[in-house]
This record gives C-alpha cells, sequence and structure tokens, in this order.
C-alpha cells in the first residue's frame, strides 16, 4: 500500500468521492503529529503570524457571514462561553493558525465570560501561546466530554475534528440544554449524504439520531484559502424541535467507544505515551 500523500502543513490530502472541482479535503494526520517530541517555537513570532491570519479574517466576506449566520440563530441572547477542540499544531499549521485567528474573531464578537481551547496535541510553548492570547487552556483530555453551561449559549468550535469527538460532544449533553448549544464543526448533511447510514448508526450515533431535528446554516467557503473551513456549518437546535421529541429518545447509554481509529486521540493514548 503507498504511503498518504502530506502537504507541507503535516495534513494528509484525501481526495473526495464526489466530483468536485473544489480542493480536495484535508484531515489531519494526528498520528504522525501526536508521535512528535515538544517543540520550541517561537511564541512570539507565532503570536504576530497567528495576528496576521485574524487581519486575513477581518477584511474577508468569510468571517461577515459567520458573524451575520450566529447572530441570526442567537437573537437577543448573549453567548456565555467558547469552548474550542481540536485546534491542532497553532505553531506549526498555517490552517490552525487561521482557525485559531476565527476563534479569536467569534470571541471579540461575541464577547464570552471565558474561552475554553483543547486539543491532546498541543505543544507546550503552543499553551504558552494561547494563555498569552486570553484563552484558558484545559490540560485534561475529555475527549469531547464537555457539558455546556444552563445559564445560556455556549458557542462550540470543533474545527475539522474527527466525527467521534461531536459525537462524544452530543452523548455528554444528551437532552433538551442542547438548546443553548450553536455547534461549529463539519458539516452533518455532508456526513450523513457521503457515508453509509449503517456504519454512522454504528460508530456515531447521537449525531444521526440528533441530525433529523438539527438546523444547519451552510457557509459559503469564499476564505481566499480555500482548505482552512471547507466542509464548515453552523449547527443549532431550536427550543422548539427539541421539545417535541418524544421522552424516550433523550435516554442514553454508557460513554461511545471506537475501534480502528487513528484520527481520534483518546486519553487512554494520551496516557500509553506519558508513561
Amino acid at each position: 500500500m503507498s504511503k498518504p500523500e502530506l502537504d507541507s502543513d503535516g495534513f494528509q490530502k484525501v481526495k473526495s468521492k464526489r466530483i468536485s472541482k473544489n480542493k480536495p479535503t484535508k484531515i489531519p494526520r494526528r498520528d504522525i503529529e501526536f508521535d512528535k517530541l515538544d517543540l520550541d517555537i517561537d511564541v512570539d513570532k507565532t503570536i504576530r503570524r497567528i495576528y496576521c491570519a485574524v487581519d486575513d479574517l477581518r477584511l474577508s466576506s468569510y468571517l461577515e457571514d459567520v458573524i451575520k449566520s450566529v447572530s441570526s440563530i442567537l437573537k437577543d441572547r448573549q453567548i456565555v462561553e467558547i469552548v474550542c477542540l481540536g485546534l491542532g499544531h497553532i505553531g506549526e499549521c498555517n490552517i490552525s493558525k487561521h482557525q485559531l485567528a476565527l476563534l479569536l474573531c467569534l470571541r471579540d464578537h461575541c464577547k464570552p465570560s471565558k474561552v475554553l481551547v483543547h486539543d491532546p496535541i498541543f505543544y507546550k510553548k503552543e499553551c504558552e501561546v494561547l494563555k498569552k492570547l486570553g484563552l484558558e487552556v484545559v490540560l485534561e483530555n475529555k475527549e469531547g466530554g464537555y457539558v455546556i453551561s444552563d445559564e445560556g449559549p455556549t458557542l462550540v468550535y470543533l474545527p475539522h475534528c474527527p466525527k467521534q469527538l461531536t459525537n462524544n460532544f452530543l452523548w455528554s449533553n444528551w437532552g433538551i440544554n442542547l438548546e443553548n448549544c450553536v455547534l461549529v464543526c463539519n458539516s452533518f448533511h455532508s456526513l450523513i449524504d457521503n457515508q453509509p447510514s449503517r456504519i454512522l448508526s454504528e460508530t456515531v450515533p447521537y449525531i444521526v439520531k440528533i441530525f433529523p431535528h438539527t438546523s444547519e446554516v451552510t457557509l459559503t467557503n469564499n476564505f481566499k484559502f480555500t482548505d482552512i473551513f471547507n466542509d464548515t456549518s453552523i449547527h443549532y437546535f431550536t427550543k422548539e424541535n427539541l421539545e417535541q421529541i418524544e421522552s424516550d429518545f433523550w435516554v442514553k447509554g454508557d460513554k461511545p467507544t471506537y475501534e480502528n481509529t487513528e484520527e481520534f486521540i483518546t486519553s487512554l493514548m494520551v496516557k500509553q505515551l506519558n508513561i
């Protein structure tokens, strides 16, 4: 079997099954990145480059569309927190820098009381960068198991994250309180349309179950770098839709487990590497 083709950012190029004029979708080669030693990156230079990425976004119609869509969903409600999982190596990867730039722009617009970030592959110096940018770094790998606030909307940002992480997040918040979630991640519609329903039902059942009750805003991929926000949508769950669901729908089982996947970094994997 030939080795996967990697680009300069350490991302695996994956050709879409659909016939499309767009560039191939990129997914993080997390097994490769995860095995790297902790690198001593230049903190100040990294921050300058991130602010350059912020300037790129502020001049773009893409950010304008994102903010307009989020504001339309929220109406008069105020975001109380932003949770971001899976940014990747912000010190090395251009895609990660721009995804972080979107997070910073959303923070500046929404003005939440806190912004939490986590990725099990962050270098120590990358954590230092994030803290200097005013973000709170969560060190524990809860595998997407963050429970959102019930005091107001939480914006959950999972940029190009594995579907298992999104599935775990939904499992952790399974219930009517999903009305307090604005979820920015890979498109549910795209996932459902492009993968066999039987496999999805077995591997990510909570995405499959909530999909019919989800409102999705598809974002036009018009940023100047088309491989950064491709396949990204905004998902939300209206109170009206959720209240129409029968109560037994919300019964959930044990925490999901996954087999034969390299894209999803579990807490056990981290623990084994730290022994």
